[in-house]
């Protein structure tokens, strides 16, 4: 009998050793499944299409009122990615704007947009701006607009990321910044 309880008792610890390391590499194998697909969830990098629609749709604006273009900067780029990316993992894609010397805008959609599509939505507000007070009409929102045509900005980048429900949270970052105080965009 000694020898049938030794075999046993063997039996029944290697038994939980190899359940344990089961376990273990499961646990192992699902938080690294999970990292994969949650990073491949957040994060959707512009391609160089949407990038220079975004720089094309910021210069119509821009000709439009008699200003220089814009040119791309992947600095700016870089910058409005990262920003991007924290609001949708940090901050439950709220449009909160970053504490920076920059300028920047932030739009926020429930359904798949076309670059375009953000900045024109931006340029809408360009009917709430009256020029000669240099001011939004009461209650509405003109800053976008007057960023994207800001006079004396030279550079643009954009990022993009996407929500834990689908919606994208889009970003783009402006040098020098607009929208300064007592000051006219052009």
């Amino acid at each position: 009998m000694g020898i049938f309880k030794y075999f046993s008792h063997f039996f029944v610890v290697t038994a939980k050793v190899l359940m344990l390391v089961f376990v273990t590499l499961t646990v192992i194998n699902c938080v690294a499944h999970k990292h994969t697909a949650e990073s491949k969830r957040y994060y959707e990098e512009l391609s160089s299409k949407e990038k220079m629609e975004l720089l094309t749709e910021h210069n119509k604006w821009r000709s439009q009122v008699g200003v220089p273009s814009l040119r791309w900067s992947s600095e700016m780029e870089d910058l409005a990615q990262d920003w991007a990316y924290k609001l949708s993992r940090t901050y439950g894609c709220r449009m909160i704007h970053r504490a920076s010397s920059y300028g920047e805008n932030i739009f926020w959609a429930n359904y798949p947009v076309k670059a375009q599509y953000v900045v024109e939505y931006w340029a809408q507000e360009r009917f709430y701006y009256d020029y000669t007070s240099n001011s939004c009409k009461l209650g509405k929102e003109c800053r976008h607009y007057t960023q994207i045509i800001w006079g004396e900005t030279q550079e643009v980048g954009c990022g993009r990321a996407l929500c834990k429900g689908g919606e994208e949270i889009w970003v783009c970052n402006y040098n020098p910044a607009g929208n300064i105080k007592g000051k006219k965009p052009y």
